[in-house]
């Protein structure tokens, strides 16, 4: 078993999704977003890259969230924020979610054999579940407008450290062996360092510091968002 590591939404290649699992991952917001909304209700997440495709799949049994650049777009209900959706539950409803990385990855990811959702939120429960395919794993980083994101490096790391203890003889690309050692130093620096990070940074100027706390935090939950034909599902590890 092999672990490779993506570092950007535009670097990925075929041969890195065919015949693999992939693990989206945009802990700054996406994957978080994607996590809690399945932790609160939500049916299902519809990914889709542009507000328009949101716009066409309203109807009274969805919410749109989503933004570009930070900016939540003026037509949908809520921001690409956790924090947002953690204030109550969402039963039977449908979120649509459309960021400026995240959904672009989970798309360009279609390919693989099973793509699941992951941060720092569900680490563990996500690469445990991703073990059980028994295949290559690609841990596919969305970045930040087309650059490494640190907070998606980190949580790459765990992935990797967790995938280490389970299957100690997993072969691991050098991108992957170097997040994991930067993990294991900066992991007790965790929640506070992701304010730091370029993409920390810009949600701090926008107010969206209780979002970076909250995506901060090691195994939340246990749920691992799994897309099935274009829908993102809950599959709960025990």
């Amino acid at each position: 078993m092999r672990l490779e590591v993506v570092p950007t939404v535009g670097e990925i290649k075929l041969e890195q999704i065919s015949n693999r699992v992939v693990i989206v991952i945009d802990v700054l917001r996406a994957s978080s977003t994607i996590v809690t909304a399945l932790h609160q209700g939500f049916e299902a997440v519809i990914p889709v890259e542009t507000a328009g495709q949101a716009l066409s799949l309203r109807n009274e049994a969805s919410i749109l969230a989503g933004e570009r650049y930070c900016k939540k777009h003026p037509s949908f209900d809520l921001n690409n924020s956790p924090t947002s959706l953690f204030q109550q539950e969402y039963g039977g409803k449908h979120l649509i979610l459309s960021t400026t990385n995240g959904t672009r990855a989970i798309q360009k990811a279609d390919r693989a054999h099973a793509v699941l959702i992951g941060c720092l939120l569900n680490a563990t429960s996500c690469m445990k579940h991703a073990l059980t395919y028994r295949l290559d794993i690609t841990l596919y980083c969305a970045g930040t407008r087309e650059e490494f994101a640190l907070e998606d490096g980190l949580a790459a790391g765990l992935m990797i450290e967790i995938a280490k203890q389970s299957v100690p003889q997993a072969q691991i690309c050098d991108l992957g062996e170097a997040l994991h050692a930067t993990y294991l130093q900066l992991a007790p620096k965790l929640p506070e360092l992701l304010a730091d990070t370029t993409t920390g940074k810009r949600l701090v100027r926008h107010q969206f510091q209780k979002d970076i706390l909250f995506c901060g935090q090691i195994d939340f939950c246990t749920i691992v968002p799994t897309v099935k034909e274009g829908r993102i599902l809950r599959h709960l590890v025990s």
